[in-house]
């Protein structure tokens, strides 16, 4: 059924956004770049409690405010008498009184240079994965905020803004991730004094409040954190699409099965109306087709039921999964509404997006053992194979090339030669030309003792040419000199380890890349450039990572010679399960389950080996759901992910060539769930263009 695997990947999505808002670590505030004019702070002075009431729905303060707490907020307030808010009615909670009424009060501008008044309290406009933070201090000091997003790794504090004592100033937050948030006193001396420091998880839309103020006497400065309002979910909407989705499948499959049983129900009433005249002149009552067939169409349909299992069929698993992952890529590319765990890590870790591409890889490796098998039973010499392996690759590189290229006129000075496609046709040339060069055309060993390992014993060689080209990356990796950076440094550079290796990112692997193709024509906005604020170009799909993507393809071609060798569905999925245990737990020991502290942590910007085994061990545990489902128990054809993967690299070249033309792209508000449904739209288009295609009985391929 079509439910099943939206069900599978609405239970993953939840999963993965509950997993991550909780534990993972992250870049709350906008506290990623240097300059301090990215991040709009307004300032006000504070206005008097008494005269504000608490929000309706409104959450209660994080923490509870003491009496002596309160009495000092209470007078300080009144002594400023610059800024009157609106009278609201009395609360039994001064704060939320105060932070009720000087939001009612508070303008909301873009750029606070702007306002004319400038003691009116202000604060920024809200965008999208942005939170509110206001910090009310009552000291008569100044303080300085220094803050760091918890996934920059390594990565010192910033200073942020300086807040002038007996104020009220607003920034806006970033909610993605976690950050860590100091408010530091600086003596006339400049000896440095934390008054307080809080890690945080902002939630977006969020109204924190930060009050700082003189503490009774011998006790630290008081510090509280308060959330004043009640923000909704952001990751809710995907709930909500993910429920339309399944009623949709549902309907869908429901309307089916209704239209074959009174299509059935029609030509049963016809068939019982067909009277025919045989040659003996008497009446008869046959029962046909509907078109009055003789008895010996029947017996040969009874035939050809008999003998159908014989024959071999294709696997509608390896297209669902080609276009699961073809549907999961266009998606992510369109922006995935937005989330952030539907992008790229910023360096280490997997998020959503980081799987896509692996998966193509690996299940392009899958798929090599079929077209391997059908050019031998063709009878093609070696030339003519050679000469197709490096055609079709040339195809691919060539395509790419020029997709990259589409968005404007080409700077051949400049112009980015790598990309997704490019590596595709690298990672082919070479995989293809070892596993012709060690494959066997028959298997021609079932009855020997070890024929249960045959899949590995036989191909011995292909595994020492593969593991050759493992080595050598790995030796470049870690022990290439790179002039000015450590040897085997594969950091992101940038401000990680307080900038020593700023110019560092990748290490070896931006640097073999840097040799071979220049500077100007690698990719110039990676993704550690937000976070680390590195600014060197550093392209992910370069030459030097591709040799662990030959890895990648090979561990396909491995699960592919499974399925050809071994006939029973128990033979296949015992062995897909084995081969997801242990390269997942052979990744879960390079990385020490650890998204940074591992011997080799998993990383797609390098293409480490850690980050092929897990995502080559998702790609087993992918294949055998989808097999189980589809091939073996066939409650599900694949259905709508089956249509992509028969073209997959005209619907690719498509979503990218028309992705901002309507009615796949189009204006709407900066908001979570008005981006999901644009982008889900999106991309379902391409799902019916694929399914057109199918019903043409189109089919393209190189």
């Amino acid at each position: 059924m079509v439910v099943l695997p939206i069900t599978t990947a609405a239970i993953l999505a939840i999963l993965l956004a509950v997993s991550q808002t909780s534990a993972a670590p992250g870049d709350a505030l906008n506290f990623t770049l240097a300059a301090n004019d990215s991040i709009l702070v307004t300032t006000s002075r504070p206005s008097p409690t008494h005269t504000s009431a608490t929000t309706t729905g409104a959450a209660s303060p994080a923490t509870t405010t003491s009496a002596a707490t309160t009495t000092a907020l209470t007078t300080d307030f009144e002594e400023a008498e610059d800024v009157e808010v609106e009278s609201v009615p009395y609360s039994d909670d001064p704060i939320m009184d105060y932070i009720r009424g000087y939001n009612e009060a508070v303008t909301y501008v873009s750029d606070p240079e702007e306002m004319e008044d400038a003691d009116a309290p202000t604060k920024p406009e809200l965008e999208l994965d942005k939170a509110w933070l206001t910090i009310n201090t009552t000291v008569s000091f100044a303080i300085e905020v220094w803050a760091q997003s918890d996934q920059c790794y390594k990565c010192d504090l910033m200073h942020i803004t300086n807040v002038q004592g007996n104020s009220v100033k607003s920034l806006l937050v970033n909610t993605t991730f976690g950050t860590d948030l100091r408010l530091v006193r600086v003596h006339p001396g400049g000896n440095p004094e934390q008054l307080c420091g809080f890690q945080k998880s902002f939630l977006e839309t969020g109204d924190y409040w930060i009050f700082l103020d003189y503490p009774p006497h011998g006790e630290e400065s008081s510090c509280k954190l308060i959330l004043a309002n009640d923000p909704k979910i952001a990751e809710l909407p995907i709930l909500f699409v993910l429920i339309g989705l399944l009623s949709v499948a549902i309907l869908y499959v429901a309307g089916r099965r209704a239209y074959s049983y009174f299509r059935r129900a029609a030509a049963h009433r016809h068939d019982s109306m067909d009277v025919t005249s045989d040659n003996d002149g008497g009446d008869a009552l046959r029962m046909g087709n509907g078109s009055g067939g003789k008895d010996a169409d029947a017996e040969e349909g009874s035939k050809s039921d008999v003998e159908e299992p014989a024959k071999k069929q294709r696997l509608k698993s390896l297209d669902t999964f080609r276009g699961l992952t073809l549907i999961l890529m266009i998606f992510v590319n369109y922006g995935g509404g937005n989330y952030w765990f539907f992008e790229h890590s910023p360096w280490n870790g997997i998020y959503v997006a980081d799987l896509v591409f692996p998966w193509f890889v690996f299940i392009m490796g899958v798929s090599m053992n079929f077209s391997f098998k059908s050019m031998f039973r063709q009878g093609l010499s070696v030339p003519r194979m050679i000469w197709k392996i490096v055609w079709r690759a040339a195809k691919l590189f060539a395509i790419g090339f020029m997709l990259g290229t589409h968005y404007d006129a080409a700077d051949m000075e400049n112009v980015r030669v790598l990309g997704v496609l490019q590596r595709l046709a690298l990672t082919y040339l070479i995989s293809a030309l070892i596993h012709f060069a060690c494959s066997r055309k028959f298997d021609s060993h079932q009855d020997k003792k070890w024929a249960v390992v045959r899949d590995l014993i036989l191909y011995i060689p292909e595994w020492l040419a593969n593991l050759a080209l493992l080595t050598i990356h790995l030796g470049l990796v870690y022990g290439l000199p790179v002039p000015g950076c450590p040897t085997g440094y594969v950091g992101p550079g940038g401000l990680s380890e307080g900038g020593r290796h700023a110019n560092c990112t990748g290490g070896a692997t931006r640097y073999v890349d840097s040799i071979l193709l220049g500077e100007h024509h690698m990719y110039k906005w990676p993704t550690p450039q937000v976070l680390y604020q590195t600014t060197l170009p550093f392209d992910p799909e370069g030459f030097l990572a591709t040799l662990n993507c030959v890895f990648l393809c090979f561990l396909g071609i491995q699960c592919g010679r499974i399925i050809l060798i071994y006939q029973t569905h128990k033979e296949r999925l015992v062995r897909f399960v084995i081969w997801a245990i242990l390269l997942g737990a052979l990744g879960a020991f390079f990385t020490k389950c650890s998204q940074d502290e591992g011997w080799i942590p998993a990383n797609k910007n390098i293409w480490s080996l850690s980050y092929s085994l897990i995502t080559a061990s998702f790609g087993f545990v992918l294949l055998s759901a989808l097999y189980t489902v589809t091939d073996i128990v066939g409650i599900w054809d694949g259905q709508p992910f089956i249509y992509p993967g028969m073209n997959s690299i005209v619907i690719y070249c498509c979503h990218g060539i028309f992705h901002n033309q309507f009615p796949i792209n189009w204006v709407v508000g900066q908001q979570h769930w008005k981006l999901l449904l644009r982008h889900v739209w999106g991309t379902a288009v391409w799902v019916i263009v694929s399914y057109w295609l199918f019903l043409k009985k189109i089919f393209i391929a190189l």
